[in-house]
Order: structure tokens, then sequence, then C-alpha cells
């Protein structure tokens, strides 16, 4: 499967808002179709990519005006994009050597033909997993860097976090005990789209509650199973009566796709990549 190309997994249907559009026109549209990222176009091509990330980091946390700053101020740009040929595993290999969530793809004449993300690729690595023989927890792939605020903290200083941190999620605590989770999502949901003041407004008004985690014994798979299920991109791990030890993210499904080791030119692909990534030449956008 992951010798297939990315034409065979890339979705056409592609949100796409022209350049001139301003952030809060983009967020509404990513909030209303329910999306975390829309391609911005100049004549007809696509320029850049605004994200739930970029609205987090390069938004929330400025002083500037979203009903007159045009979009193209805070987009991603130049846009990451494959050609239809291109295998899975090179477009899985771009995604973890900058980190990005998306590629657009191109078809002849540098035309936008399709996308393709990491919830595409989380799919095809359930899939994989599927009837394989399989021994390894959840453990082995999980983060045990987990950011914490207390629910009092108010949503702006809980942004300031996430930024800090280079987070897309933080564990929010009520007298000390996990009682939420607060994402990327929420910012743009519960927050950007909304009459908010957001230096007076305490996280726990905006967080997602209750938590949802899985215990260290579940293997990969069923940890990733479950990702895809719920559409999560961020699942907590508890261990003993029933403490959080850990959180597993998008960016690890790339290291079960290594668990995997489905043949020899995708170990070979893995190691370019892991060198790759070891290196100082990765780029990280935003």
């Amino acid at each position: 499967m992951l010798s297939n190309k990315v034409s065979e997994i890339m979705t056409g249907d592609i949100v796409t808002a022209p350049a001139s559009s301003t952030i809060s026109a983009v967020v509404e549209i990513m909030a209303a179709k329910n999306v975390g990222r829309v391609v911005i176009t100049e004549n007809q091509l696509p320029a850049g990519i605004i994200t739930e990330q970029d609205i987090l980091k390069r938004v929330m946390n400025k002083r500037l005006d979203p009903q007159k700053t045009a979009i193209k101020k805070v987009m991603t740009s130049p846009i990451r994009t494959v050609g239809s040929d291109t295998h899975i595993v090179e477009a899985l290999g771009k995604m973890y050597q900058g980190k990005f969530r998306h590629l657009v793809v191109t078809g002849e004449k540098g035309t936008m033909v399709g996308l393709v993300s990491m919830r595409r690729i989380l799919k095809i690595a359930v899939e994989l997993g599927r009837g394989l023989p399989e021994t390894q927890t959840i453990g082995s792939i999980m983060s045990t860097k987990i950011t914490m605020v207390d629910a009092s903290q108010s949503i702006y200083e809980t942004i300031g976090t996430m930024v800090k941190e280079k987070t897309g999620c933080v564990i929010v605590l009520t007298n000390g005990e996990p009682s939420g989770i607060f994402t990327e999502r929420d910012v743009l949901k519960r927050v950007a789209i909304k009459d908010i003041d957001t230096q007076k407004t305490p996280i726990r008004e905006v967080m997602t509650a209750p938590l949802v985690t899985l215990a260290l014994s579940a293997l990969v798979g069923e940890a990733l199973a479950e990702m895809y299920r719920r559409g999560f991109r961020h699942l907590l791990i508890r261990g003993d009566r029933e403490k959080l030890v850990g959180i597993v993210s998008m960016w690890d499904v790339l290291k079960y796709a290594r668990v995997l080791d489905i043949d020899e030119s995708v170990r070979r692909t893995w190691k370019e990549i892991e060198e790759y990534w070891d290196s100082e030449q990765h780029y990280t956008p935003g």
C-alpha cells in the first residue's frame, strides 16, 4: 500500500478561498465545513495554506483585526506540494521531515488536483495493521511530555502556553486533576469564531470534556484505530490507578508506519527520512 501513488488516496474535495479574503471569512469557512485547513489561491493557483495551527500561532495571540486583515498575511507560503504520481511513502516522508499535516497534490502544469492529509495516512496505517501479528503496546510510540494548565487560566494565557510549548493541545486541571483537553480544533470552533474575551474567559469554559483515554497496555493498532474512528489527533494514555502517563499524536502515526516494517523499500526510505530528520536541514513551517 505504501508503494502506491498519492493519487490513489488523495481527496479531490479541496476547500479554497482567494488570498483577498479576510481572516474572519476563512475561519468561518473552516468552522462551517469542519475542516482543519483551507488552500489559499491567487489567479486560481495554490498560493498558500491556512491551518488551525496558523490560526493558533498567527492570529489568536496577535494584535490584528481578523475582520480587516487579509488571510494572505497569515497563511503558510509557499505551499508544499507533491505530484500525483508520487509514492505514498515519499509523501509521508515529506510530512515527517517538515511536520506538515497536509500536502497539495498537483497534476500537469502545476494545477491542483487533490490533497493528501495525515488523516489519510492514519487510515492506511490502521488498515495495514489489521491482521498482522502485533505485540507492541502504545507505550512504545507515545510521548510522555504532557502540557497542563489550570482550569482557571484564561484562554489567552492558555494559547500563549500552547505556542510557547509548540503543542497542539493542553490538558486542563481542575483541583489538580485532569478534567478536559483544549486543542487547536477547539481554538477554531469555540474561540476564533465566537465573540469572546479571551483574556477574561477561563479555559474551562471552552475545553473538551470528559477526557477520552486508552490503557497503556493497548496495542499500537488499537490506539490508532480508535483515533481514526473518533477523528482524534491526540489520545491520552492512562497507567496504573487511571493516572495519565502519556499522549499519542498524529505524528506518532509515522512511527507506527515504521513499526509495520512493510518491505525493504519502505525500510530504506525510513532510514533516509530519519537521517534527514536528525540533520539540521529540515524545515518547520510557522
